[in-house]
């Protein structure tokens, strides 16, 4: 999709296939007016507006109505036989009031009157097929699948779809009497099936705005629930507006919008960014939350690491905090400070040549560490190819898998030489550290620490064993020693992957990823199969 933004300097400017756009900036800046701009200036892409100025009054009962009707008053608050103006002038007076920055949005009875209605029609056309001797016949409703995200979002409770209701039942529940109406969910409930269904309910290819998408929902739940959103709705784009910083940080395919100032109707003063870590002030912002942190190593422009772990670590706020040396320092500072800055705090660092001993040591200060030399190292693991080579009908998932193994250990006997060093060093620094750092009394106890370091530290022993221990794994032919040990961000494109599914390198990690955001059982099981290998105790 081609998305037109306000021009820079007179030149129009675009955003091409992006599965999101954010834009983000302080109050007052122009968000919401930009994103108006971007309603009424794409009038070749169906656009659906969600305002943050909404009401939630959920209807208790609605009755249905004929669907075309219903769509045309759930789109443009209102419907006529001239759709040309309906679509343009209908849809600002009746579904905005003439003043869409303002206007406060009231639009769920539409919505509930729309659901009820085709869940009416296809209950119909459902019963006719089965009585027709269609057995195999099936035509899953907008609501059917609202309850499903809702459940997978809120799991303690449950949705019954009755004629022109909706009830609410706890999932310990065993007695109807125990149900209550829609109507009376909490905010957050609301919030939640509302934003589903108005998403649902939009016409395929949409671009769809969202302003501020955290309303009402806690943030261990809003990546969550917008991810499942996106993943239902693939076929559109969606614009958010928000002051989540965690929440524009961790879209997926996303260009981000630093909206700094409104200049005119049509001209503002923003910044087309990769990351909102990249700027210092977003950077302060996103260090004043005073919720769960999970601290990974990383760079504004490296964020595969927050990105991974926001998936697999829902409840916590991802921060890179770049060196694997800050990642430890601020773990264990912020260990003695936690009532202070933050619930609670952790740290994932990469193995890197770290011994088992060095592991253990960090587990004990809340510092984890995955089951690989890098975290490139976990897209080849073969869970992961398994269920990407199934999710593509890929039949030769062992031929696959059989030569993605030959590669890796064809690269660390490649690669020995330079392996070997790297742990040499490795294990040579630690020595130094621990004769410095132990307990003296004089002097003399110190110079002769530093005096006897030559001796105590034998650098061919250490090179020799480093060199046969990496040759034993080739020998051995140990694929995931081999991804334990292989420290070298070069080892994914050197293995080909990719290749095999007709990808560069970056898609197939973003595909991963989107899998993992999936909601299905290969998501779950995908989850569950890294987990295995990234031991954070939460």
């Amino acid at each position: 999709m081609k998305i037109k933004i306000p021009s820079i300097n007179g030149e129009e400017k675009y955003i091409v296939d992006k599965q999101s756009i954010v834009l983000i900036g302080a109050n007052g800046s122009g968000k919401t007016r930009m994103s108006i701009w971007i309603d009424d200036n794409n009038g070749e892409i169906p656009i659906h507006r969600i305002s943050a100025q909404k009401s939630l009054n959920m209807p208790a009962m609605v009755s249905p109505t004929e669907l075309e009707i219903a769509e045309e008053k759930f789109l443009y608050g209102n419907t006529s036989n001239d759709k040309k103006w309906l679509k343009i002038y209908g849809k600002k007076n009746n579904r905005w009031g003439n003043k869409p920055e303002t206007h406060l949005l009231n639009d769920f009875n539409m919505l509930m009157e729309l659901l009820m209605t085709e869940n009416y029609e296809k209950s119909i056309e459902y019963r006719e097929s089965h009585k027709n001797g269609n057995v195999e016949f099936d035509n899953e409703t907008r609501l059917e699948k609202i309850k499903c995200i809702w459940e997978n979002v809120i799991t303690h409770r449950k949705l019954k779809i009755s004629a022109g209701k909706i009830e609410v039942y706890d999932t310990e529940s065993t007695e109807e009497s125990e149900y209550y109406n829609g109507s009376e969910m909490s905010d957050g409930e609301r919030a939640i099936f509302y934003f589903i269904g108005e998403v649902l309910s939009v016409p395929s290819g949409s671009l769809i705005i969202i302003d501020e998408p955290e309303n009402h929902l806690h943030k261990s739940i809003l990546v969550r629930l917008w991810n499942a959103i996106e993943v239902a709705r693939q076929d559109c784009t969606f614009l958010y507006i928000t002051h989540s910083l965690e929440f524009a940080s961790l879209r997926i395919n996303t260009q981000i919008i630093w909206v700094k100032g409104i200049k005119s109707s049509s001209q503002w003063d923003y910044e087309l960014i990769e990351d909102v870590n990249a700027t210092d002030n977003l950077k302060l912002e996103i260090l004043g939350n005073r919720q769960k942190v999970l601290l990974v190593e990383g760079t504004p422009n490296k964020s595969i690491d927050r990105k991974l772990y926001a998936i697999l670590f829902p409840q916590y706020n991802i921060i890179p905090v770049e060196s694997c040396n800050s990642v430890i320092q601020y773990t264990k500072a912020y260990q003695n400070l936690r009532g202070i800055h933050y619930a609670e705090v952790k740290g994932i660092i990469d193995r890197d040549r770290k011994s088992d001993e060095e592991i253990f040591s960090h587990n004990r200060n809340n510092i984890f560490s995955p089951d690989v030399a890098e975290i490139e190292n976990l897209f080849l693991l073969p869970e992961v190819i398994r269920i990407v080579c199934i999710k593509q009908n890929k039949e030769e998932y062992e031929s696959i898998l059989t030569a993605v193994q030959d590669k890796t250990l064809e690269f660390l006997e490649k690669e020995i030489e330079s392996q070997a060093l790297l742990f040499s060093k490795q294990k040579c620094q630690n020595n130094i550290i621990r004769i410095l750092n132990d307990k003296i009394n004089t002097i003399e106890e110190y110079k002769n620490n530093i005096y006897t370091i030559k001796d105590v530290v034998n650098i061919d022993e250490i090179y020799n064993e480093s060199r046969q221990e990496l040759k034993m794994i080739v020998n051995n032919r140990d694929f995931l020693r081999a991804l334990k040990v292989i420290n070298n961000k070069g080892l994914l494109p050197y293995t080909q992957l990719s290749n095999f599914f007709g990808w560069k390198k970056v898609y197939y990690i973003d595909y991963v990823l989107r899998l993992l955001n999936g909601g299905d059982e290969m998501s779950g099981e995908l989850i569950s199969a890294l987990k295995t290998y990234i031991r954070l105790e939460v």
